[in-house]
């Protein structure tokens, strides 16, 4: 029998735990498939009351569904990438017995996870949006929207690695990380066009790396899109490189005491 090689050896870790991970995220014993469309629809559903029912404004030039999907769904990515990410070695213990499974392939089947889950919500929303109420939900420029898509997984990506290691090393960081999260939503720009905030204030939002990546996401979904200055995808790509170099290494370090433990 031939020997396979490390590339093989990695394809079929992956392949099998993504599989493993997919089975359980959408298992019909606990409704998977139910919560993983009822979490963007529910957002996406409470803002538009808000919004168009209640306050009665419309984003300017921009069609409101469309402008909370498309900041939503890639926030709830990555919010779900390093939230997976953080918990990915308590969740797979058990599998590190077997030699050719690593932490960093835990981390990487459940990026790839939650980028297919999302990937089909995304077209799944759209698609209602389109076909049953006729917004126009094409976008302007998909090669530059694919291109901030993957600097943000690659940020969410090093982010989870970090934490990762960190959570495990401080366990009760973990339930100041979840705390964050609904700070972190309200000044990403998630659910509020930023060219409506005075200069001061965006001026301290704009360290946030997230901001970044939505509103240059939202930039090439949108033809006429007004352009904020400040905003760029390339500082959210620098900061991705310094998270995913720092956590590979502490992984690197903390290997061999995470899968002891």
């Amino acid at each position: 029998m031939q020997k396979r090689t490390s590339a093989q050896i990695v394809r079929a870790v992956l392949l099998a735990l993504v599989l493993r991970e997919l089975r359980t995220r959408l298992s019909i014993k606990r409704f998977g498939a139910f919560w993983v469309l009822f979490e963007p629809l529910a957002h996406v559903s409470i803002l538009l009351l808000i919004s168009v029912y209640v306050r009665g404004k419309h984003v300017p030039g921009l069609e409101v569904a469309v402008f909370l999907v498309s900041g939503i769904i890639p926030f709830l990515l990555f919010k779900n990438i390093y939230f997976k990410g953080m918990e990915a070695v308590a969740s797979n213990r058990a599998l590190f017995a077997y030699k050719q499974i690593k932490p960093l392939d835990a981390i990487l089947s459940r990026t790839i996870v939650e980028i297919i889950i999302s990937a089909c919500v995304y077209a799944l929303m759209m698609f209602f949006l389109g076909f049953f109420w006729g917004y126009d939900v094409g976008i302007a420029q998909p090669i530059g929207w694919v291109e901030a898509l993957l600097v943000g997984i690659l940020l969410s990506f090093g982010i989870g690695l970090n934490l990762c290691v960190l959570g495990e090393m401080f366990p009760d960081m973990k339930y100041f990380i979840r705390l964050m999260f609904f700070p972190m939503y309200l000044i990403s720009g998630v659910i509020f066009p930023i060219w409506i905030l005075p200069p001061e204030i965006l001026g301290w939002l704009l360290w946030n790396p997230f901001l970044h990546i939505i509103d240059v996401l939202r930039q090439h979904v949108f033809e006429n899109y007004p352009f904020v200055p400040g905003i760029e995808l390339l500082y959210p790509f620098k900061v991705a490189l310094v998270l995913v170099f720092s956590g590979l290494m502490l992984l690197r370090i903390r290997q061999d005491r995470l899968v002891a433990l």
